[in-house]
C-alpha cells in the first residue's frame, strides 16, 4: 500500500504547482492503458521496473484529479463566480460547524444558493466562513441548520506581517476561501436532519450532561475536549499549561480513545454466547459502526478520521484472522482518507498523527527494549516513557516547524496523562449511560471530577518546573526536511548496518550546523526597522545585530504584540531588550531616539503622532514618516518641516484617514504605504519594501 500511497501524495502535491485535471487525468488514463496492455505480455528482464512505473504514473494522476476537483472554485457555479468581490449579497446555505467566539458566532455554511442586489436566486456552490452576531446571550446554531445571511462576501485576507500564522492557508485546505460579516443579518431558515446534524445533537446533549457533572471551567474544558474534541471550552491558562508540558496531544481525540473505543466494544461483544460464522461477521460490523459512531460524535477531527479508519482495517484483520501489517494498514487508511479528502494532507493534526503512529510503531519497541525492569510498575512505566520519547522522535522535526518550541518535560506529562486519558474515557462513557441513575451516576461523576482535577493538577506543578521549555526555536521547511532526512539515514545504518547511511546522516548534521552558525553571524550583522500591522496600535522594532528595541503604544496587550511579531523575531535569531513609547528618548547600542526621531545607522524615521513634534525651524530628513496614532495634518504641511519621499500609515489610523493620506501622497509624488493594506513596512539598507507587494491582488 506504501507504493500506492506515496505517489498519490505526491499528485496532491503537485496539484498546487499544476491545477489542471485535466493532465492528471491523463496521465491516470495512459497509465491504466499501459497497465491493462503490460497484463498481456511477458516484459523482458531489464523492463521490470515498468509496471510499477505505471502503477506510479497512476496514482499521481489520480492524486492530481481528485485534489483538483475537490477544490470547489473550479465548479462553475461556485459563489465567487456569481456575485462581485466586496458587493452586498444574500447566501443561504446548510451549517457544517458552529465555534462560539465570544457574543459571535464563527459559522462554516456551505452555500446552496446564492442571490445579489438584483434579488436573482441562483443555485451555488462553496463554503463560506460566517461571523455572526447572537440575538440572545445563549442564542446559537447547531449542524444541519439552513439559514441565510446577508452582508459583502470578502476574501480571506493573507497575513499582513512576515512570519505571521497564515490563517488564509489554514482555511484554504478545508476548501473555504471566502468570509462574511453578517452581524445580526442573519435569519434561520429550518432544520435538515443528517448523519452529522444527528451527531451534532448527541455532541451537545453530552456536553450539557459534562457540564452540569463537572461544574469548574478547567475540568469541563479538559473532560470535554480529551472525551467529545470539544476545545472551545479550553482557557487560555489550560491551553499553555498542556502545550508547554508536551501533553497537548491528549486533548485531541486520537488512536488512544479510539483503540480503547474498539477494546471497550470487542469485550462487551464477546460476551454474547454466540459463535456462528455468520455472528462473526455482525460482530465486526458493530465494531466498525462503533468506532465510526464515536469519531462522528467527537467532530470527526483529521486525528480521529486516520485512527477509525485504520481500526476498521485491524478489525477486518482480525475477522479474517490474518496478521496486518501495520505499516500496510497506516498506509491503507492514509490513503482512504486522502481519497475522500486530498487537503487533509496539509492539516497539521493529520501529519502529526501519522508521523506519531510511525514514531511509536518503529521506535518505542527498540527504545522498550534497551532497558529492561523486572518490577511491573517500572516497567509499565518504562512502557509509557518509551511511547512518549518515541512518539518525540516521529514528530520532533514538524513540531518545530510548526511551533517553534519543544517541551523538555513531555516524559512526566505522558506518565500523567496517557494512563488518565483511558480513564477518563471510560468514566466519561458511564457517565453519559447512568447519568440518570441517581447515585451510581453521582458517584461517576464525582469519581470522573476528581481524577482531571488531579490531572489538571499534575499538569500545573509540572509546568512550574524550571527550564521545563525550549522557546523561539525557528526552524523552516529545509531544516525540517533536513532532519527527517538525518534520522531516516541513522534508521537505514541501523537497519542495512552499513557506515555509509550513518556516514550521509552525520555529513547533513554537520552541513545543518554550518547553516544555523552562517544564519546565527548573519542576524548578528542586521540593522534594520520593521513597521507592523497592529490594529489600533503601533508596533516598530529596531534590529541592531541579535538585539531589538521595541517601540510600542503603551496600551498595547502583550499577546496581541506577539501575534504580530513574535515569530519574525525568532526568524531573525532576535530578541527584545529595551521597550519603548514612540516619542521617548533613548541611546540603546546602535540605535538612538528622541520626540519621535529614531536614527538606526544611516537609516532614520520620524513616528509622528502629534503636530506639535513638527515644530522648530530648519529641514531634518528622514527616510519615512510613520504616521501614528491618526495625527491631524496634512502631508504637504509635513514636508515643511521634514524632508522625505516616503510616509507609512500604522494600523493605528482608520481606514477613512489613511485613504486621503494615500490620494495627498499620489498628488505630491510620494511613496505611501498603509500597513493594512500592504501589510508590515521594512527599511533596511535605504530599502523601503512591504510585506504584501501588491495589495489589489
Amino acid at each position: 500500500m506504501l507504493r500506492l500511497l506515496l505517489p498519490t501524495i505526491l499528485g496532491v502535491g503537485l496539484a498546487r504547482i499544476l491545477p489542471y485535471w485535466k493532465l492528471g487525468l491523463g496521465l491516470a488514463l495512459v497509465g491504466i492503458i499501459a497497465l491493462g496492455f503490460s497484463r498481456y505480455r511477458k516484459w523482458a528482464f531489464r523492463f521490470r521496473w515498468l509496471p510499477g512505473a505505471i502503477i506510479t504514473v497512476v496514482f499521481t494522476g489520480l492524486g492530481l484529479v481528485l485534489t483538483v476537483l475537490h477544490d470547489t472554485r473550479s465548479y462553475a457555479h461556485h459563489f465567487q463566480n456569481q456575485l462581485r468581490e466586496d458587493h452586498p449579497a444574500v447566501l443561504m446555505g446548510t451549517v457544517t460547524e458552529v465555534v462560539p467566539a465570544g457574543q459571535r458566532l464563527k459559522v462554516t455554511l456551505r452555500t446552496t444558493a446564492t442571490s445579489d442586489t438584483t434579488g436573482h436566486a441562483r443555485p451555488s456552490a462553496g463554503k463560506v466562513l460566517a461571523y455572526l452576531d447572537r440575538p440572545l446571550p445563549d442564542a446559537s446554531l447547531v449542524p444541519g441548520d439552513r439559514i441565510m445571511v446577508r452582508g459583502k462576501v470578502q476574501s480571506v485576507a493573507p497575513p499582513l506581517n512576515p512570519d505571521q500564522f497564515d490563517y488564509r492557508k489554514y482555511l484554504a485546505a478545508r476548501d473555504i476561501h471566502h468570509q462574511v460579516f453578517a452581524d445580526t443579518n442573519w435569519v434561520r431558515l429550518e432544520h435538515q436532519p443528517g448523519l452529522m446534524s444527528v451527531a451534532g445533537h448527541l455532541r451537545t446533549k453530552a456536553l450539557e450532561i459534562l457540564k452540569q457533572y463537572l461544574p469548574t471551567p478547567n475540568e469541563y474544558a479538559v473532560g470535554a475536549a480529551l472525551t467529545m474534541g470539544y476545545k472551545s471550552a479550553l482557557t487560555e491558562e489550560i491551553e499553555n499549561a498542556y502545550a508547554n508540558t508536551g501533553a497537548m496531544h491528549v486533548l485531541a481525540v486520537s488512536g488512544l480513545h479510539v483503540g480503547l473505543v474498539q477494546l471497550i466494544l470487542m469485550w462487551l461483544l464477546g460476551r454474547v454466547p454466540l459463535r456462528q460464522p455468520w455472528w462473526k461477521i455482525v460482530k465486526t460490523g458493530l465494531i466498525i459502526a462503533g468506532i465510526w459512531a464515536f469519531a462522528l460524535l467527537t467532530g470527526a477531527a483529521p486525528s480521529v478520521l486516520r485512527a477509525s479508519t485504520m481500526f476498521s482495517f485491524l478489525a477486518v484483520g482480525l475477522a479474517l484472522q490474518r496478521t496486518t501489517n501495520v505499516y500496510n494498514t497506516l498506509a491503507a487508511s492514509a490513503l482512504v482518507l486522502l481519497a475522500t479528502n486530498p487537503n487533509l494532507l496539509y492539516h497539521v493534526g493529520f501529519q502529526l498523527s501519522y508521523l506519531a503512529v510511525l514514531g511509536i510503531v518503529y521506535f518505542q519497541p527498540r527504545i522498550y527494549s534497551l532497558w529492561h525492569i523486572e518490577n511491573r510498575i517500572g516497567d509499565y512505566l518504562w512502557q509509557l516513557s518509551a511511547v512518549s520519547l518515541a512518539a518525540q522522535l516521529g514528530t520532533l522535526p514538524i513540531s518545530l516547524y510548526y511551533f517553534h518550541q519543544f517541551p523538555l518535560y513531555f516524559v512526566l506529562s505522558g506518565l500523567i496523562v496517557v494512563p488518565a486519558a483511558g480513564l477518563i474515557l471510560s468514566l466519561t462513557l458511564l457517565l453519559l449511560a447512568f447519568h440518570s441513575v441517581p447515585v451510581l451516576g453521582a458517584l461517576i461523576a464525582k469519581v470522573l471530577y476528581g481524577l482531571i482535577y488531579l490531572v489538571n493538577a499534575g499538569i500545573f506543578v509540572i509546568q512550574q518546573l524550571p527550564g521545563g521549555l525550549l522557546e523561539g526555536i525557528w526552524m523552516g521547511s529545509a531544516g525540517a526536511w533536513g532532519l527527517y532526512a538525518l534520522l531516516v539515514g541513522l534508521v537505514l545504518g541501523h537497519r542495512t548496518r552499513q557506515f555509509r547511511w550513518v556516514l550521509g546522516s552525520l555529513l547533513l548534521g554537520a552541513l545543518m550546523a554550518g547553516g544555523y552558525a552562517w544564519e546565527k553571524w548573519v542576524s548578528s550583522q542586521q540593522q534594520s526597522i520593521v513597521i507592523y500591522q497592529v490594529y489600533k496600535h503601533t508596533a516598530v522594532d529596531v534590529f541592531h545585530g541579535n538585539h531589538i528595541t521595541q517601540i510600542t503604544s503603551p496600551a498595547m496587550k502583550e499577546d496581541r504584540l506577539a501575534f504580530a511579531c513574535e515569530a519574525h523575531r525568532w526568524r531573525r535569531r532576535a530578541s527584545v531588550d529595551t521597550l519603548l513609547s514612540p516619542r521617548q528618548s533613548a541611546k540603546v547600542d546602535a540605535a538612538a531616539g528622541q520626540k519621535g526621531y529614531w536614527q538606526l545607522g544611516e537609516t532614520r524615521l520620524l513616528v509622528l503622532e502629534d503636530a506639535a513634534q513638527l515644530t522648530g525651524t530648519g529641514s531634518f530628513r528622514v527616510d519615512a514618516v510613520v504616521l501614528s496614532q491618526s495625527p491631524k495634518v496634512r502631508l504637504a504641511k509635513v514636508l515643511e518641516r521634514i524632508n522625505t519621499s516616503c510616509f507609512i500609515a500604522d494600523g493605528s489610523n482608520p481606514p477613512w484617514r489613511a485613504a486621503g493620506w494615500s490620494e495627498e501622497a499620489k498628488a505630491l509624488g510620494l511613496a505611501f504605504y498603509y500597513t493594512a493594506q500592504t501589510g508590515a513596512v521594512t527599511l533596511e539598507n535605504g530599502i523601503i519594501e512591504s510585506w504584501i507587494k501588491n495589495p489589489a491582488e
